[in-house]
């Protein structure tokens, strides 16, 4: 099984001073960093839009654009409902452990300004693994062709280091690395910021 080395997120520039500040925070973390009403947040979370969102704080949160609900609802499994899975996902950090793939995804946010930001996996999950999991696919994305998700899909780190999928395939490298916990964005954890770029 591939060992991971480094791990990137792809933030808005504009997002770059409260990252440095509060580390990066999940949807639900940053809802409630704003003081959003709870009934509130819980609607929030369960949405599908259309263009990125900014907060009462400045924060922009992107668009789950590529996971419309006529797109997703088909490819649903364990009796989850498009609103179900927008409310899972919106509780977890997104870091890419393929460079590649993260640069698919920063091209994919158009004009806007972005940093990628890189993180070293050894010290992030040696800290931070008890509250990682890892995905097959991007599990952020329901065009063309979806593959099938439910609560399996996102795998607990730890087990999938000792078992792999649940498929058997052990070699397979995740797509991506999902943190429940706020991912710091320090030292010794974060060791590079890119100049902003579209």
């Amino acid at each position: 099984m591939r060992k991971l080395e480094r791990l990137y997120h792809v933030a808005e520039a504009s997002n770059l001073p409260s990252i440095l500040k509060h580390g990066l925070l999940s949807t639900e973390c940053l809802l409630q960093l704003t003081g959003m009403p709870a009934d509130g947040q819980a609607a929030f979370l369960r949405r599908h839009w259309r263009t990125g969102l900014r907060l009462a704080d400045g924060v922009t949160i992107r668009d789950p654009a590529p996971m419309p609900p006529s797109a997703l609802a088909p490819a649903l499994d364990d009796g989850l409902t498009p609103e179900d899975w927008y409310a899972l996902l919106n509780g977890f950090v997104f870091l890419w452990p393929d460079r590649d793939r993260m640069e698919r995804q920063r091209r994919a946010c158009g004009d806007r300004p972005q940093v990628v930001m890189t993180f070293d996996a050894d010290a992030l999950l040696a800290d931070f693994g008890a509250s990682a999991f890892v995905s097959p696919f991007n599990v952020g994305n329901a065009r063309r062709r979806p593959a099938r998700r439910g609560r399996a899909t996102l795998v607990r780190y730890a087990k999938w280091l000792e078992a792999g999928w649940p498929d058997g395939k052990r070699t397979r490298p995740p797509a991506e690395v999902l943190f429940t916990s706020t991912v710091p964005a320090r030292a010794p954890y974060l060791v590079d910021i890119g100049e902003p770029q579209p």
